[in-house]
């Protein structure tokens, strides 16, 4: 049920009643005195009881008044515990959110945000690139670090480019593997292992085969990138992955590039944030460990006019 009384009016009513004082309440309040009379003034009108009245300019509680003045302590006690409990939320805890494919290649930046920020909890969350930035707009991340998606231009603070090349790899016996170079035409005809839909391998895949007029051949769907790994060394398909997560297995020969002759395929890092809140200080030492690590020039910020600067 709605309360109809006036939160404020009451935390006004319990300063006025501890200094029995309308000009000391009105500067623990930052208001005008005038301001500090009139809510009292409507506090009594609306519920038609007499609280305060003044004798020899000191304000004196009357009976009534008296007894609220228990529950108004009361009332700005807990007040203050629910705002002290939102404060240490802000300062000591961060919701980061960071899409599957580039999780274990952004862990460096959370190993190095906690080493400097210890006692800040940091909570990770994992999943596709477009779930992440719709559940950060219902507020349900801090933080979110993604492959660069238009569709979240809004919500984002950062755009670093380039931060990562993405390569098709599959297995040392794959026939692909064998070649000098192939175009989009030929991984077409060669099955799939994809990650689900929202994912920003799955979008760059599906961008360029639409704009060749081409339909890829879908082996499997998959979400987490060590199974697609795992999948790509059984030769079950050819698979789009970030260079980073697979430099251990062709280092060790598990897994073999398969070269593009189009090019190399560029991946944007997007750091999101949602503009409804305001930065806290936690929100802007994390993205300044970001900054760091990826030497990003203060110049570049200039192209974001909504970055919190450091």
């Amino acid at each position: 049920m709605p309360l109809h009384v006036n939160p404020q009016h009451i935390i006004s009513f319990y300063f006025v009643g501890l200094d029995k004082s309308f000009s000391t309440a009105s500067e623990k309040l930052c208001i005008t005195e005038p301001a500090v009379h009139q809510q009292i003034k409507a506090l009594e009108l609306q519920f038609g009881v007499k609280l305060v009245y003044v004798k020899k300019k000191r304000a004196c509680l009357t009976k009534t008044g008296e007894k609220l003045f228990a529950y108004a302590e009361e009332f700005f006690n807990e007040a203050t515990i629910i705002e002290n409990f939102l404060k240490s939320c802000t300062l000591n805890s961060l919701q980061v959110a960071i899409a599957a494919s580039l999780s274990s290649y952004l862990t460096p930046i959370i190993d190095k945000f906690k080493e400097s920020h210890p006692h800040v909890h940091v909570t990770i969350h994992e999943g596709p690139s477009i779930i992440l930035g719709e559940e950060l707009i219902e507020f349900k991340h801090d933080i979110c670090l993604i492959g660069g998606f238009d569709k979240f231009e809004r919500q984002r603070v950062l755009r670093i480019p380039e931060v990562e090349q993405m390569v098709f790899v599959a297995s040392p016996q794959h026939p692909l593997t064998k070649t000098t170079g192939i175009t989009w035409e030929d991984v077409a005809h060669w099955p799939l292992i994809m990650q689900r839909e929202g994912s920003k391998s799955r979008e760059v895949l599906n961008e360029n085969f639409s704009k060749r007029g081409l339909k890829p051949s879908i082996g499997t769907e998959v979400g987490n990138p060590e199974c697609i790994k795992g999948l790509a060394r059984e030769m079950k398909g050819v698979a789009l992955m970030i260079l980073g997560n697979v430099r251990d297995d062709l280092a060790l020969g598990r897994l073999k590039i398969v070269p593009l002759v189009d090019g190399p395929i560029m991946l944007d890092l997007d750091v999101l944030m949602n503009k409804e809140l305001s930065t806290s200080p936690v929100a802007e030492a994390f993205l300044k460990v970001v900054r760091e690590y990826f030497h990003y020039d203060d110049a570049v910020d200039q192209e974001h006019p909504g970055l919190p600067k450091n």
